[in-house]
């Protein structure tokens, strides 16, 4: 997975006053922490974090933030942890960042992406999506930014699971058995099946009568 830079300072101002004159002034207060390093608060660009945002990956996005510090810039490869909107107007008012080590496997949850037309849908049927992101375990350079699940394959009544899912160098942490997608009859399909189940003792029976009488 690619990263994204982000430019970033050192919040030097704590509290809910200077937060919001921060929010005024274009920032979104932030922080970021992880294994081997301190706790440290910062303020980034609101308008560059919302295209991160609004991006495929979006909030699963790698950003590698650039820190503007007294010493000079400093990098920080990073996974977005939480994002706190306002619940009155969902604008973005918080943002946690937790710092990765490239060479070290890193817990994330990454988007999914179902491509081609499953042959269940070909028949008629409806294609039901049950997951729409997967947990995984891998190193930064092994994360693809969006899954892709190949549904081509699926047929009318049948399911697509975790245990039929494979990605190089990734670990996913989910229950083998979990449902991915599937492909659903609809209501009136059942309904037709069903009429012609019923309806087949009752040709056989007739068949049988034709047999006797010959």
């Amino acid at each position: 997975m690619r990263s994204v830079p982000l430019a970033a300072e050192i919040r030097q101002e704590k509290g809910s006053r200077a937060s919001r004159r921060m929010r005024r002034e274009g920032f979104i207060p932030a922080v970021l922490y992880g294994e081997g390093i301190e706790p440290m608060p910062l303020k980034i660009f609101k308008q560059e974090f919302s295209k991160i945002m609004h991006s495929r990956a979006g909030e699963h996005s790698m950003v590698e933030l650039v820190v503007k510090t007294p010493e000079g810039e400093k990098r920080y490869l990073s996974v977005i942890k939480e994002v706190q909107h306002d619940p009155v107007t969902d604008f973005i008012i918080h943002a946690d960042f937790e710092y990765v080590h490239p060479d070290k496997p890193v817990h994330m949850v990454l988007p999914v992406e179902f491509v081609g037309t499953p042959e269940g849908v070909k028949a008629g049927g409806i294609f039901t999506p049950h997951l729409h992101e997967l947990e995984v375990v891998c190193k930064v350079a092994d994360a693809p930014e969006v899954i892709e699940i190949d549904v081509s394959g699926i047929g009318l009544g049948e399911s697509l699971h975790i245990k039929d899912i494979s990605i190089p160098n990734v670990e996913i942490h989910h229950d083998p058995e979990e449902t991915v997608a599937s492909v659903v009859k609809p209501r009136g399909l059942e309904v037709a099946e069903t009429a012609e189940e019923e309806e087949q003792p009752e040709e056989q029976k007739e068949a049988e009568k034709e047999s006797e009488k010959e």
